[in-house]
């Protein structure tokens, strides 16, 4: 539990830790839940990772469970109150699911995404994702509820920058299908924008640009859109992101996950990657003319 933390991986390890505690001792969670006081389902939201718990809280749970490390009982109520601190997205109207995903994806060390339909959030201008959302959700682009979405996407890139620029910078890879290339969102002049961005944002060493084509007979990706997120060296589990217009989906089921790791290694095998990926945007790209 050594080294720093964001409050989406804190309250991972927390739970975890938790929960192990208190099977290592054979303790009911009904039972540990009466003799502190709580309710069962506070009890079960703590290490289900629904809710936080307060450092003090957390040292009284230690107590209960005869924790006398003190090294141990400080590193946990250490990442209990960094599971609580406050990030930009706290202040936003977020559905559970979405608000995790965005707390993971701060902290991942790798992005893996396919995007069989749109440019991948990380990586739109602003004009194209207000004209993809609007489509999206049936609004006009300068609509309030896609305004505040086009807020949330354009911090979440702000974010990936400022990492981009420090030691720990993420390695993102986004395979794309051609039809996204292909599709003008917003109109040739928007989306010769997007593809002029998308190509500068490929020049990054920390960002790979996968392009599946459209003459490739099949592959995994038809499965759908996702992102994987990975946090490589600290033995926190993946995280697989599904969103759609209806609901999202968080998994960190490890046969789930790595399903979707080997999704990745088949796409950037099969697909055109490189320069090859490269001079297919490019191509693509001037066929919109100036």
């Amino acid at each position: 539990m050594t080294g720093q933390v964001g409050p989406a991986v804190a309250r991972q390890r927390l739970r975890v830790r938790l929960r192990a505690i208190r099977e290592e001792r054979g303790l009911a969670a009904d039972t540990v839940a009466r003799e502190m006081y709580w309710s069962l389902s506070k009890l079960n939201r703590i290490e289900t990772g629904a809710v936080t718990i307060s450092p003090v809280e957390v040292r009284a749970l230690l107590e209960h469970y005869g924790i006398r490390d003190k090294k141990e009982v400080t590193a946990l109520m250490s990442l209990a109150a960094t599971s609580r601190s406050r990030q930009w997205w706290s202040s936003h109207k977020l559905t559970r699911e979405y608000q995790q995903f965005v707390a993971y994806e701060a902290e991942a060390s790798r992005i893996s995404m396919y995007h069989a339909t749109l440019i991948p959030g990380l990586l739109q201008t602003e004009d194209y994702a207000k004209n993809s959302t609007a489509k999206v959700i049936h609004r006009s682009p300068d609509d309030a509820d896609v305004l505040a979405r086009i807020e949330i996407r354009m911090e979440r890139q702000r974010n990936m920058q400022q990492r981009m620029q420090s030691p720990d910078a993420p390695e993102v890879i986004a395979a794309l299908d051609e039809a996204v290339l292909r599709r003008p969102v917003g109109g040739p002049t928007v989306m010769r924008h997007q593809l002029d961005h998308l190509l500068e944002m490929g020049r990054m060493s920390a960002i790979t640009l996968i392009v599946v084509p459209l003459s490739l007979a099949g592959h995994p990706g038809l499965g759908g859109t996702f992102e994987l997120l990975e946090f490589a060296g600290s033995g926190d589990p993946d995280v697989l992101f599904v969103e759609s217009a209806a609901s999202d989906w968080l998994v960190q089921t490890p046969e789930v996950t790595a399903h979707y790791r080997e999704t990745m290694k088949i796409l950037e095998m099969d697909s055109l990657t490189g320069d090859a990926a490269v001079r297919a945007v490019h191509e693509i790209r001037d066929s919109l003319g100036t």
